[in-house]
């Protein structure tokens, strides 16, 4: 979703988030949010060398994906996502905030839809919108993942 929802509109429980939305260059620079504008600036880029080479594309954007960990630890060296459960953990204080989930078994199913399906084209979202405080977020966590050990 680092593609779609970046773009200074408000997002409330009432607002849906859709494959119609594009992530904003100038927010995301002002904003600091240089992963979701290079996430932007990569799609854009797809898009443009599809048109103009005939391929015909699909993106797919799926929120912060979630799942089965390989390791029995949770550590910074499991990924750049994995800071926001880490800081989480830690206590770190956040607002209520949209946290777009999605299990990575889902991404991988979109992906051999995507590849099976001759008439699959253009964008998908895939994420559950879910407002949660940190400590609904943690506690989530903990009950998910009770048998990982949070580094």
């Amino acid at each position: 979703m680092s593609a779609v929802s970046f773009n200074g509109k408000p997002l409330s429980p009432d607002v849906t988030v859709d494959e119609t939305w594009f992530s904003d260059p100038a927010f995301c620079e002002k904003s600091k949010l240089w992963y979701m504008l290079g996430k932007t600036f990569a799609e854009e880029a797809a898009w443009k060398f599809s048109e103009e080479n005939g391929i015909d594309m699909v993106a797919i954007n799926p929120g912060m994906v979630i799942g089965p960990l390989l390791q029995s630890q949770l550590t910074l060296d499991s990924g750049p996502s994995v800071m926001p459960v880490l800081n989480l953990a830690k206590g770190v204080k956040i607002p209520y905030k949209t946290y777009r989930w999605v299990d990575v078994r889902d991404v991988a199913n979109a992906h051999i839809q995507a590849f099976k399906n001759p008439s699959a084209c253009g964008r998908y979202c895939l994420a559950d919108t879910v407002w949660l405080n940190e400590l609904q977020t943690v506690s989530g966590f903990l009950r998910s993942y009770a048998s990982f050990t949070l580094i």
